[in-house]
């Protein structure tokens, strides 16, 4: 072999070196920074987490966990909106099933806001919000229904996701459906009393009442002092006809700190 050859082989050697080098200090640099913004989550300090995130983006963007995790201090800080942007960009970098879930998430966390609006709010307002609502709560039943026939796939089901396309179910007035992923979250879920308790309401809008009120006193049962299922159960016990145990359920509501029992009671039970 000649010098010239031997020199070549040697700058091909230091320039393997030297790449393998750079990269070893780029992913060292990622982990330190991912490692120093994980504590700052940890102690509130988002916008610190957010800034360390970004850093470790702009070493390696094609890593998908800083985005995640920044997605989550956004979400700290209220950015829900730049949350939902950088989780789209993990769901592309990191397997869909885990982000997705955060991404659904952050959607809810919008669209509860969103049925919370100023009440000074211009009529036009309000129809387009209504509008927005509704079209939301479409595109997250829709991730929700993916997930779902994910996790069966994959023998492993959750019962927050039927618990959460129920609700929305509900509130888009498919109460039937509701029911069915309410009692799909009780056959994994039996001691669920959240899932009881939204079941019994989708009950009591199809006018099945003594199964709403069974619903309602199952989680009175669990814990009496839920004004909430006081209510509930003493309007659907209304309903049914039992006026007198209906009233002294909107009484009970209204000690426990129900203010819309004082109305249903002086609507109700005069």
């Amino acid at each position: 072999m000649t010098t010239h050859h031997v020199s070549l082989c040697l700058v091909c050697s230091a320039i393997v070196l030297c790449a393998q080098g750079c990269y070893h200090v780029l992913a060292t640099q990622e982990e330190f920074l991912l490692d120093s913004a994980q504590k700052k989550f940890e102690r509130g300090d988002f916008a610190g987490a957010i800034g360390d995130y970004t850093q470790a983006i702009a070493l390696k963007p094609g890593d998908g966990r800083p985005y995640r995790d920044r997605a989550l201090a956004r979400e700290g800080l209220g950015d829900l909106t730049g949350a939902l942007r950088d989780l789209d960009t993990a769901v592309v970098l990191l397997p869909w099933n885990s982000v997705l879930k955060l991404r659904v998430k952050a959607q809810i966390a919008i669209l509860d806001s969103l049925q919370n609006p100023a009440s000074d709010s211009a009529a036009a307002d309000r129809f387009l919000l209504r509008m927005q609502i509704v079209t939301t709560r479409i595109q997250i039943i829709d991730i929700l229904d993916k997930l779902i026939r994910q996790d069966q796939n994959l023998e492993g089901e959750d019962p927050w996701l039927y618990g959460e396309r129920g609700r929305l179910r509900f509130d888009q007035g498919d109460a039937r459906g509701a029911i069915e992923d309410f009692n799909k979250v009780l056959s994994l879920e039996s001691d669920a009393d959240w899932a009881y308790y939204n079941r019994g309401l989708a009950e009591a809008t199809l006018g099945d009442f003594p199964a709403a009120i069974q619903d309602f006193t199952r989680v009175i049962r669990n814990d009496s002092r839920d004004g909430w299922a006081f209510y509930q159960r003493g309007l659907a016990r209304i309903d049914s006809g039992d006026q007198e145990r209906g009233c002294s359920d909107l009484r009970r509501a209204m000690d426990l700190g129900v203010e819309e029992s004082a109305s249903a009671l002086d609507e109700l039970c005069q």
